[in-house]
C-alpha cells in the first residue's frame, strides 16, 4: 500500500494491485489498505506537495517559539 500511495502522490492515474490483494493472507483487509493508501496519495497529489531543496532551510522562527 505504501508504494501505491507514493505512485499516486507522483501523479499516477491508477495502480495495479490485483496480485497483492489476491495473495494476501487477508485479501479483504489488504483491499481496504490499498483503497485508503490510494485515496491518501491522490489527496497528497491534489494538495501539491512542497518542493524539495538541496539545502536545509529553517521552517520555524529562530526566536520566541520556545517561550
Amino acid at each position: 500500500p505504501s508504494q501505491a500511495a507514493e505512485a499516486m502522490e507522483m501523479g499516477a492515474d491508477a495502480v495495479l494491485v490485483n496480485t497483492a490483494i489476491a495473495t494476501a493472507e487477508d485479501p479483504a483487509l489488504m483491499g481496504r489498505a490499498f483503497a485508503l493508501a490510494v485515496a491518501a496519495g491522490r489527496l497528497g497529489y491534489l494538495a501539491k506537495l512542497a518542493g524539495q531543496s538541496v539545502t536545509a532551510r529553517a521552517s520555524s522562527p529562530l526566536t520566541g517559539f520556545l517561550e
